[in-house]
């Protein structure tokens, strides 16, 4: 009984940490190699160590893949949307190519090669084990031909929306899948993505979790 009440408790105490980060964009854009490809994050409050959070790839629908990049240990002030991407050997400035400027952070291994059909997951690790506190897609779903689909193209999280460790397919728009083919950079193409542009929800909480403060309550 009392696991069961901690693991009740400690969803119900997602919000708070997970408030502080959200995903807000997946891309999968078109130049040689299939690049630039990643995702767009915003701080909804002063983030002080940025290590506390991981991402990860779930590809082809073949559920988690756990924690597959930790972010350095950088502070991150509210209100800054910052882009973690893939970088491909054959294609190295592909992001500055695309967008105009260059990436914040490089994806560890293939925690970002993302190919339009996968899901995202953002995890809080700052606690005993990692929680997922924001998910974009379907873990255990292959994307292709699903609606949240962005191959060659882009999803965008509306503003005021998430974050959430379950997907609301209607806290998104979408490009549509191949919205980005023959596209020589976003900025030209017929179905750019917007740069930035989120708001945080004023009414989700953005205090820090203390985690094992919580667990104590529980033992």
């Amino acid at each position: 009984m009392k696991k069961l009440l901690l693991t009740f408790a400690l969803v119900l105490m997602v919000s708070p940490a997970a408030a502080q980060l959200v995903i807000t964009g997946v891309y999968d854009a078109t130049l040689p190699g299939g690049v630039p490809k990643g995702i767009e994050l915003y701080a909804c409050d002063d983030i002080a160590d940025l290590s506390v959070y991981g991402v990860g790839s779930a590809n082809n629908g073949g559920g988690s893949d756990g924690v597959e990049h930790v972010f350095p240990a950088d502070f991150i002030a509210a209100g800054t949307t910052f882009y973690l991407s893939h970088e491909d050997s054959s294609n190295p400035t592909a992001f500055f190519d695309w967008f105009g400027f260059d990436t914040d952070y490089i994806g560890d291994g293939y925690s970002m090669a993302i190919n339009g059909d996968d899901a995202i997951e953002l995890f809080y690790i700052g606690g005993d084990e990692p929680v997922v506190v924001d998910y974009f897609g379907d873990r255990d779903v292959d994307g292709n031909g699903e609606p949240w689909e962005y191959l060659d193209g882009w999803a965008k999280r509306m503003t005021q929306t998430g974050p959430g460790y379950i997907f609301i397919l209607d806290d998104w728009t979408f490009s549509g899948a191949n919205a980005w083919d023959g596209a020589e950079d976003n900025a030209s193409s017929d179905a750019p993505f917007v740069l930035g542009g989120y708001t945080c929800d004023p009414a989700v909480s953005t205090e820090e979790t203390n985690w094992d403060s919580l667990k104590t309550m529980y033992r």
